[in-house]
C-alpha cells in the first residue's frame, strides 16, 4: 500500500556499482562498529566522515539526492549514513508496568520472539526529533534481509471508516500527536513501549508490521528507494523500522533539512557532520 506522500520506486541514486563501492568503502575504512544504545545497528568505523568528504561516490550521490528534493548540499545537515541491522529476536521485560502505552528509557534483549518477530525494534519516531528544520528522508536498501525489515507509517494512508477499528485509530493517532513536541519540549517526537503488552495499540503496530495497517514499505531488491517528507507539518509520517526477522538490512539513509535562509533567525543550530563544511 502506497501513499501518496511517498515515493517507492527506483530512483537513479544509488546503482549496482556505487552499491558495490559504497560496501567495498566501508571495509577499506575498517568495517563496522557499535552504535550507541541501539544493539543489533551498526555503523561505520570512526573514520567514516572525514573518508566520505573526499570521497567523489560520496559527492556525486549527495548531488543526486540534493536535485530529487530541490534542496542543495549544504554545511547545516549531516552527510548521508550508512547502518547494518541484524535480527532482535525479541525483547524481554522493559520495566513496564500493567499494559500502559507509554515511553520507556532502556530496552532489555530476550531470546524469545514476541508477536512473531512483527514488532518495531526501537519504537515510533518522527524524523524530525529533535530536528524540526528536516524536510525529507531518502533510504536506500543496498542489502536486504531474508525476512522482515519493513518500513512503516502507520498514520497515513486511508484510515478506518466505522467502528472500533476507526476509534482505535483515532486513539492512537490522539496518543502520537500528544507526543509530538514542540520547542518547549526540544522536539521530542518519539514513542518507545512494551512489545509485550497486550494492547490495542501494539496491535496496530504489529499489523502494520504485517503490512496491514497504515502504509508500509517492503523492499524487493536491493537499490530499492523510499522518498518522503520529515518536516515538521508532516504529521502523519511517524515512522519505524520493523524487526529483521532474519538475515541482515544495509541502508543508507539522507535527512535533507532546510538550509539557514529558510529558518527562524534566533532559532539554535544543532551539530552537524556536514558533507560539505563551512
Amino acid at each position: 500500500m502506497v501513499g501518496r506522500f511517498l515515493v517507492p520506486r527506483q530512483m537513479a541514486i544509488a546503482c549496482h556499482s556505487h552499491r558495490r563501492y559504497l560496501l567495498q568503502f566501508i571495509d577499506h575504512l575498517g568495517g563496522w562498529g557499535s552504535s550507541d544504545g541501539m544493539d543489533q545497528v551498526e555503523l561505520p568505523v570512526e573514520g567514516y566522515v572525514a573518508g566520505a568528504r573526499r570521497d567523489p561516490i560520496v559527492a556525486r550521490l549527495e548531488e543526486r539526492i540534493a536535485n530529487h528534493t530541490g534542496i542543495p548540499v549544504h554545511p547545516h545537515e549531516d552527510i548521508l549514513s550508512i547502518f547494518r541491522v541484524s535480527s532482535h529476536g525479541g525483547l524481554g521485560d522493559l520495566n513496564i508496568a500493567g499494559t500502559h502505552w507509554t515511553m520507556v528509557d532502556s530496552w532489555d534483549l530476550a531470546p524469545d520472539s514476541p508477536r512473531g518477530g512483527f514488532f518495531p525494534p526501537f519504537g515510533l519516531h518522527h524524523d524530525s526529533h529533535e530536528r524540526p528544520h528536516r524536510a525529507w528522508t531518502l533510504m536506500v536498501y543496498l542489502q536486504l534481509p531474508d525476512s522482515g525489515g519493513r518500513r512503516i507509517f502507520p498514520l497515513a494512508g486511508r484510515p478506518p471508516k466505522d467502528g472500533e477499528p476507526a476509534e482505535r485509530h483515532r486513539q492512537f493517532m490522539a496518543a502520537l500527536q500528544d507526543l509530538f513536541g514542540g520547542a518547549e519540549r526540544n522536539f521530542s517526537r518519539r514513542a518507545f513501549f512494551d512489545v509485550h503488552a497486550e494492547h490495542p495499540f501494539m496491535d496496530l503496530i504489529e499489523e502494520s508490521c504485517r503490512g496491514e495497517y497504515g502504509v508500509s514499505f517492503l523492499p524487493m531488491e536491493p537499490g530499492a528507494a523510499i522518498l518522503y517528507p520529515s518536516h515538521s507539518r508532516s504529521l502523519r509520517t511517524w515512522t519505524a523500522g520493523c524487526n529483521v526477522i532474519k538475515g541482515t538490512q544495509i541502508v543508507l539513509q539522507k535527512f535533507k533539512e532546510y538550509p539557514l535562509e529558510r529558518r527562524g533567525q534566533d532559532e539554535p543550530i544543532p551539530p552537524y557532520q556536514p558533507f560539505v563544511e563551512q
